[in-house]
């Protein structure tokens, strides 16, 4: 069974780049263009196995969801890895497992996603 990640990102590229990159990696992605569609998802559907996380978007920005993550029993530990050009400007939120600067380094994405990789996904990637 493939590990599910939910890409959080605004910048439709950023996000269309990244979930086709992710998928060839074995990866299944859902997408959220903002914070609210991500805690919408997060609230009605199952659990990721992590949340790729863009802190800087409109509507609600990371840093509002992370609070709303931290506040709900059922997400608390949710893994997150931020993926953001905005940690210089704000403390990272808590919880968050890696935070990766924008522009990405896709290695760096695929080091810190390593540990949620299903078996089935290491096994077919040799």
């Amino acid at each position: 069974m493939r590990s599910l990640i939910l890409l959080v990102e605004d910048h439709v590229d950023s996000r269309e780049m990244l979930e086709e990159f992710l998928t060839l990696e074995g990866f299944a992605v859902e997408v959220a263009g903002n914070g609210l569609h991500a805690w919408e998802r997060l609230r009605r559907g199952p659990t990721p196995d992590v949340m790729l996380l863009d802190l800087m978007m409109p509507v609600m920005s990371g840093w509002e969801l992370m609070e709303r993550v931290q506040k709900e029993p059922r997400l608390k530990n949710l893994p997150v890895i931020v993926v953001s050009g905005a940690g210089a400007t704000r403390p990272v939120p808590q919880g968050i497992r890696a935070s990766i600067p924008k522009p990405l380094d896709l290695d760096d994405l695929m080091r810190a996603l390593e540990p949620f990789r299903s078996q089935s996904q290491l096994a077919a990637a040799y």
